[in-house]
Protein backbone atom coordinates (compact mmCIF):
# COMPACT_ATOMS: atom_id res chain seq x y z
CA UNK A 1 0.00 0.00 0.00
CA UNK A 2 1.46 3.73 -0.51
CA UNK A 3 2.04 5.91 1.96
CA UNK A 4 -1.64 5.32 3.93
CA UNK A 5 -3.73 7.92 5.41
CA UNK A 6 -5.21 9.72 9.20
CA UNK A 7 -6.90 7.65 11.53
CA UNK A 8 -10.72 7.46 10.97
CA UNK A 9 -12.42 8.50 13.73
CA UNK A 10 -16.36 8.66 11.89
CA UNK A 11 -17.28 5.19 13.61
CA UNK A 12 -15.55 3.45 16.56
CA UNK A 13 -12.84 0.32 15.65
CA UNK A 14 -14.96 -2.24 16.15
CA UNK A 15 -16.59 -1.57 12.95
CA UNK A 16 -13.25 -2.08 10.98
CA UNK A 17 -12.59 -4.92 9.30
CA UNK A 18 -10.17 -6.85 11.77
CA UNK A 19 -7.97 -7.46 9.51
CA UNK A 20 -7.24 -4.21 8.48
CA UNK A 21 -3.85 -3.16 9.92
CA UNK A 22 -3.96 0.09 8.84
CA UNK A 23 -7.44 1.30 10.50
CA UNK A 24 -5.22 3.11 13.20
CA UNK A 25 -2.22 4.23 11.15
CA UNK A 26 -1.53 7.90 10.33
CA UNK A 27 0.75 8.58 7.24
CA UNK A 28 -1.25 11.51 4.90
CA UNK A 29 0.13 13.57 7.54
CA UNK A 30 3.75 11.86 7.80
CA UNK A 31 4.73 11.96 4.13
CA UNK A 32 5.70 15.60 2.55
CA UNK A 33 3.58 14.36 -0.31
CA UNK A 34 4.07 17.37 -2.39
CA UNK A 35 7.70 17.01 -2.36
CA UNK A 36 7.40 13.54 -2.99
CA UNK A 37 5.28 13.89 -6.26
CA UNK A 38 7.33 16.79 -7.39
CA UNK A 39 10.30 14.36 -7.37
CA UNK A 40 9.04 11.54 -8.97
CA UNK A 41 6.74 13.21 -11.35
CA UNK A 42 9.15 13.39 -14.25
CA UNK A 43 9.76 9.94 -14.35
CA UNK A 44 6.69 8.33 -13.91
CA UNK A 45 5.15 11.34 -16.95
CA UNK A 46 8.25 9.10 -18.94
CA UNK A 47 6.77 5.53 -18.01
CA UNK A 48 3.08 6.55 -18.96
CA UNK A 49 4.14 7.99 -22.52
CA UNK A 50 5.75 4.81 -23.30
CA UNK A 51 2.60 3.04 -22.53
CA UNK A 52 -0.10 2.16 -25.25
CA UNK A 53 -2.95 4.22 -23.61
CA UNK A 54 -3.26 7.43 -21.15
CA UNK A 55 -4.98 5.26 -18.01
CA UNK A 56 -3.58 4.40 -14.93
CA UNK A 57 -4.81 1.69 -11.89
CA UNK A 58 -2.76 2.15 -8.91
CA UNK A 59 -2.50 -1.83 -7.45
CA UNK A 60 -2.63 -1.12 -3.40
CA UNK A 61 -3.43 2.92 -4.10
CA UNK A 62 -3.09 3.86 0.12
CA UNK A 63 -4.68 7.18 0.02
CA UNK A 64 -4.63 8.03 -3.77
CA UNK A 65 -2.04 10.54 -3.82
CA UNK A 66 -0.49 9.00 -6.87
CA UNK A 67 -3.95 8.51 -8.38
CA UNK A 68 -4.58 11.77 -7.79
CA UNK A 69 -1.49 13.33 -9.05
CA UNK A 70 -2.22 11.06 -12.58
CA UNK A 71 -5.62 12.62 -12.55
CA UNK A 72 -4.97 15.85 -12.58
CA UNK A 73 -2.41 15.49 -14.99
CA UNK A 74 -4.90 14.15 -17.15
CA UNK A 75 -5.09 10.58 -17.40
CA UNK A 76 -7.84 8.39 -16.33
CA UNK A 77 -6.56 6.71 -13.17
CA UNK A 78 -8.39 4.38 -10.74
CA UNK A 79 -6.92 3.15 -7.51
CA UNK A 80 -7.99 -0.19 -5.62
CA UNK A 81 -6.62 -1.10 -1.91
CA UNK A 82 -7.50 -3.52 0.36
CA UNK A 83 -7.91 -1.36 3.22
CA UNK A 84 -11.35 -0.02 4.18
CA UNK A 85 -9.65 3.08 5.73
CA UNK A 86 -7.21 4.24 3.05
CA UNK A 87 -10.14 3.74 0.52
CA UNK A 88 -12.66 5.78 2.73
CA UNK A 89 -9.23 8.66 2.67
CA UNK A 90 -8.80 8.32 -1.07
CA UNK A 91 -12.17 8.91 -1.84
CA UNK A 92 -11.20 12.81 -0.69
CA UNK A 93 -9.83 12.85 -3.85
CA UNK A 94 -12.90 11.17 -5.67
CA UNK A 95 -15.09 13.56 -4.45
CA UNK A 96 -13.22 16.69 -6.00
CA UNK A 97 -12.70 14.75 -9.61
CA UNK A 98 -9.34 13.32 -8.93
CA UNK A 99 -9.57 9.57 -9.98
CA UNK A 100 -12.27 6.64 -8.71
CA UNK A 101 -11.58 4.38 -5.98
CA UNK A 102 -12.71 0.57 -5.37
CA UNK A 103 -12.16 -1.58 -2.22
CA UNK A 104 -10.19 -4.89 -2.77
CA UNK A 105 -7.43 -7.22 -2.99
CA UNK A 106 -4.79 -6.75 -5.86
CA UNK A 107 -5.32 -10.17 -6.73
CA UNK A 108 -8.73 -9.51 -7.82
CA UNK A 109 -8.05 -6.82 -10.28
CA UNK A 110 -9.54 -8.23 -13.28
CA UNK A 111 -12.87 -8.89 -11.75
CA UNK A 112 -13.36 -6.32 -9.77
CA UNK A 113 -11.94 -3.61 -12.37
CA UNK A 114 -13.36 -5.00 -16.01
CA UNK A 115 -15.50 -2.30 -16.21
CA UNK A 116 -12.25 -0.11 -16.11
CA UNK A 117 -9.85 -2.44 -17.68
CA UNK A 118 -7.52 -2.64 -19.97
CA UNK A 119 -5.11 0.16 -18.80
CA UNK A 120 -1.83 1.47 -20.21
CA UNK A 121 -0.01 1.63 -16.82
CA UNK A 122 -0.47 -0.25 -13.73
CA UNK A 123 1.53 1.05 -10.68
CA UNK A 124 3.32 -0.70 -7.47
CA UNK A 125 4.39 2.12 -5.21
CA UNK A 126 5.76 2.86 -1.82
CA UNK A 127 7.19 -0.40 -0.69
CA UNK A 128 3.85 -2.26 -0.89
CA UNK A 129 5.39 -5.32 -3.04
CA UNK A 130 6.81 -7.01 0.33
CA UNK A 131 3.19 -7.00 1.89
CA UNK A 132 2.83 -10.39 -0.27
CA UNK A 133 5.21 -12.53 1.66
CA UNK A 134 4.38 -15.41 -0.20
CA UNK A 135 5.98 -16.98 -4.04
CA UNK A 136 2.02 -17.74 -4.41
CA UNK A 137 1.27 -13.70 -3.52
CA UNK A 138 3.69 -12.47 -5.32
CA UNK A 139 2.27 -14.67 -8.59
CA UNK A 140 -1.04 -13.74 -8.35
CA UNK A 141 -0.45 -10.58 -7.95
CA UNK A 142 1.59 -10.26 -11.36
CA UNK A 143 -1.16 -12.25 -12.88
CA UNK A 144 -3.54 -9.60 -11.61
CA UNK A 145 -1.40 -6.60 -13.28
CA UNK A 146 -1.00 -8.25 -16.55
CA UNK A 147 -4.43 -9.16 -16.52
CA UNK A 148 -5.88 -5.42 -16.37
CA UNK A 149 -3.33 -4.03 -18.93
CA UNK A 150 -3.21 -3.60 -22.67
CA UNK A 151 -0.99 -5.38 -24.24
CA UNK A 152 2.25 -3.22 -24.16
CA UNK A 153 1.11 -2.01 -20.94
CA UNK A 154 3.48 -1.02 -18.45
CA UNK A 155 4.01 -2.11 -14.78
CA UNK A 156 5.85 0.13 -11.96
CA UNK A 157 6.88 -1.15 -9.46
CA UNK A 158 9.09 0.47 -6.66
CA UNK A 159 10.36 -1.40 -2.91
CA UNK A 160 13.11 -0.56 -1.17
CA UNK A 161 16.30 -2.06 -2.01
CA UNK A 162 16.96 -4.74 0.41
CA UNK A 163 20.06 -5.93 -0.97
CA UNK A 164 21.57 -3.10 0.61
CA UNK A 165 19.41 -2.79 3.55
CA UNK A 166 20.33 -6.23 4.89
CA UNK A 167 23.38 -6.74 3.55
CA UNK A 168 24.43 -3.15 5.85
CA UNK A 169 22.48 -4.26 8.64
CA UNK A 170 20.43 -1.49 9.13
CA UNK A 171 18.36 -1.10 12.40
CA UNK A 172 16.11 1.97 10.93
CA UNK A 173 14.71 3.75 7.94
CA UNK A 174 15.17 7.90 8.33
CA UNK A 175 13.03 9.65 10.80
CA UNK A 176 10.02 11.98 9.66
CA UNK A 177 9.16 14.65 12.19
CA UNK A 178 5.77 16.63 10.14
CA UNK A 179 3.49 19.40 11.88
CA UNK A 180 1.01 18.01 14.56
CA UNK A 181 -2.23 19.33 16.19
CA UNK A 182 -2.21 22.39 19.14
CA UNK A 183 1.18 23.06 17.77
CA UNK A 184 2.58 19.50 18.25
CA UNK A 185 4.45 17.50 15.98
CA UNK A 186 3.95 13.69 14.77
CA UNK A 187 7.51 11.92 14.77
CA UNK A 188 7.24 8.67 12.50
CA UNK A 189 10.04 6.09 13.12
CA UNK A 190 10.41 2.93 11.63
CA UNK A 191 12.72 -0.12 12.82
CA UNK A 192 13.92 -2.69 10.80
CA UNK A 193 15.50 -5.73 11.60
CA UNK A 194 16.18 -8.53 9.22
CA UNK A 195 15.04 -12.00 9.80
CA UNK A 196 15.77 -15.48 8.24
CA UNK A 197 13.86 -16.64 4.67
CA UNK A 198 13.55 -13.58 3.41
CA UNK A 199 11.83 -11.37 5.68
CA UNK A 200 12.37 -8.55 6.99
CA UNK A 201 10.45 -7.00 10.46
CA UNK A 202 9.18 -3.29 10.28
CA UNK A 203 8.20 -1.57 13.33
CA UNK A 204 6.64 1.91 12.61
CA UNK A 205 5.64 3.86 15.41
CA UNK A 206 4.38 7.77 15.24
CA UNK A 207 5.00 9.73 18.41
CA UNK A 208 2.86 12.87 19.93
CA UNK A 209 5.85 15.33 20.41
CA UNK A 210 5.02 17.83 22.46
CA UNK A 211 7.75 20.73 23.02
CA UNK A 212 6.04 22.42 26.15
CA UNK A 213 5.54 19.38 27.79
CA UNK A 214 8.00 17.50 30.65
CA UNK A 215 7.30 14.45 29.24
CA UNK A 216 7.46 15.42 25.64
CA UNK A 217 6.89 12.00 23.76
CA UNK A 218 4.16 9.62 23.81
CA UNK A 219 3.37 6.84 21.64
CA UNK A 220 0.67 7.01 19.29
CA UNK A 221 0.79 3.97 17.31
CA UNK A 222 3.30 1.36 16.76
CA UNK A 223 3.11 -2.13 15.02
CA UNK A 224 5.20 -5.29 14.18
CA UNK A 225 4.53 -6.10 10.23
CA UNK A 226 6.67 -9.14 8.41
CA UNK A 227 7.32 -7.85 4.95
CA UNK A 228 9.16 -10.38 1.84
CA UNK A 229 11.98 -8.59 1.00
CA UNK A 230 11.66 -9.20 -2.20
CA UNK A 231 15.12 -8.98 -4.28
CA UNK A 232 16.01 -8.13 -8.33
CA UNK A 233 16.74 -11.86 -8.62
CA UNK A 234 13.52 -12.88 -7.15
CA UNK A 235 10.85 -10.53 -8.78
CA UNK A 236 13.23 -11.04 -12.22
CA UNK A 237 11.75 -14.54 -12.76
CA UNK A 238 8.75 -14.45 -11.19
CA UNK A 239 8.17 -11.11 -13.85
CA UNK A 240 9.19 -13.25 -16.87
CA UNK A 241 7.04 -16.53 -15.75
CA UNK A 242 3.81 -13.45 -15.65
CA UNK A 243 4.07 -12.23 -19.24
CA UNK A 244 6.51 -9.35 -18.52
CA UNK A 245 9.93 -7.61 -20.12
CA UNK A 246 11.41 -6.37 -16.97
CA UNK A 247 14.35 -3.59 -16.60
CA UNK A 248 15.29 -2.05 -13.56
CA UNK A 249 16.51 1.03 -11.91
CA UNK A 250 17.97 2.30 -8.86
CA UNK A 251 15.50 5.07 -7.88
CA UNK A 252 12.73 6.83 -9.31
CA UNK A 253 14.38 9.47 -11.75
CA UNK A 254 15.48 5.88 -13.48
CA UNK A 255 18.58 5.64 -12.74
CA UNK A 256 20.98 2.73 -12.68
CA UNK A 257 20.27 -0.14 -10.38
CA UNK A 258 23.81 -0.83 -8.24
CA UNK A 259 22.86 -3.51 -5.78
CA UNK A 260 25.03 -2.14 -2.89
CA UNK A 261 23.95 1.46 -3.13
CA UNK A 262 20.66 2.12 -4.69
CA UNK A 263 18.26 3.32 -2.46
CA UNK A 264 15.29 1.31 -4.26
CA UNK A 265 15.00 -1.05 -6.64
CA UNK A 266 12.27 0.24 -9.21
CA UNK A 267 10.85 -2.21 -11.86
CA UNK A 268 9.22 -1.08 -15.06
CA UNK A 269 7.77 -4.17 -16.95
CA UNK A 270 5.93 -4.40 -20.14
CA UNK A 271 3.90 -6.54 -20.79
CA UNK A 272 4.16 -8.75 -23.93
CA UNK A 273 1.44 -9.30 -26.46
Amino acid sequence: MTDPAMTNTDRPDTDRPVDDPYSRVSYRRLIRWERRIAREAPFLREVLAAAPDRSVVDLGCGTGEHVAFFAQDGARAVGLDRSEDMIEAARDHERVGHGCFVLGEARDAASLLRDEAPFGLAICLGNMLPHLCEDADLAAFLTAAHDVLAPGGRLLVQLLNYEKLLATGASHLPMNVRPGDDGHEIVFIRLVRGTPGGRVLFFPATLDLDPDSDEPLTVSTTRRVELRAWTRTELSPALEEAGFDARVHGDVHGGAFVADTSPDLVVVATRRA
